[in-house]
Formats: structure tokens, C-alpha cells, sequence
């Protein structure tokens, strides 16, 4: 795939998955401010005594605390990956180093062990 620079045009499909991505935020973030709306209006309706304007209030504010702590969730969740995506990267790295090490050994012992068959033989 070809990098594009700034102020180039990205290819066709780079465009279109960056056009799904932006539409499955929009769309997941749409479905969640709907179901806290839906969870504050069953939390309301818990109330029957309250009158509209005050079970509308409620509603709204649990509302408001449902998405405050979907968006913690979603933020503690993300700082999680990132730290797991850092650990893992460390670790490949450290795999590979030591699996680099281990075929230059290995290369090195093989290349002693031929020049000394080579000498015996010779």
C-alpha cells in the first residue's frame, strides 16, 4: 500500500474503511445515549408518586450518570489496551532479542564446531 502525504489523496479504500469506522462510532454512540435514556426512564417510572416534570428530571440525570459512567468504562477499558499493547510489545521484543541471540550462538557454534571437523580431517 502506498503512504500518502499530507494534502495527497488516500486510496478509495482507505477512505471507506475510515467512512465505516466514523458511521459505527456514530452508530454505537447513538445506541448507547438510547439506552440510557431508556434506563433512566424504567428508573423513573419507579416513582409513581413524582409528577412528570420530576420523574422527566430524574430520568434525565440518570441519564446523564449512565453515559458519565459509560464513558469511564469505555476510558479504563481503552488505558487497559494500551497497557497490555505496550506489555506485549515489550515482550516480543524481548523474545526476539533473545531469540536473535540464540541463532548467532547457535550460528557461531556450528561455523567453531565445521572449521574444527575441517581441521581434523584436513
Amino acid at each position: 500500500m502506498t503512504a500518502y502525504g499530507p494534502g495527497e489523496a488516500r486510496a478509495p479504500a482507505v477512505e471507506a474503511a475510515a467512512g465505516i469506522a466514523r458511521l459505527e462510532g456514530y452508530l454505537l454512540a447513538h445506541r448507547v445515549r438510547t439506552e440510557a435514556t431508556e434506563a433512566g426512564a424504567v428508573f423513573a417510572d419507579r416513582f409513581p408518586w413524582l409528577g412528570p416534570r420530576e420523574r422527566s428530571e430524574i430520568a434525565r440525570e440518570f441519564a446523564r450518570e449512565h453515559l458519565a459512567v459509560r464513558r469511564r468504562m469505555l476510558r479504563d477499558a481503552a488505558a487497559r489496551a494500551d497497557g497490555l499493547r505496550r506489555e506485549y510489545g515489550d515482550r516480543y521484543d524481548r523474545l526476539r532479542r533473545r531469540l536473535l541471540a540464540a541463532a548467532l550462538g547457535a550460528a557461531g557454534a556450528t561455523t567453531v564446531v565445521v572449521s574444527l571437523v575441517v581441521r581434523g580431517t584436513g
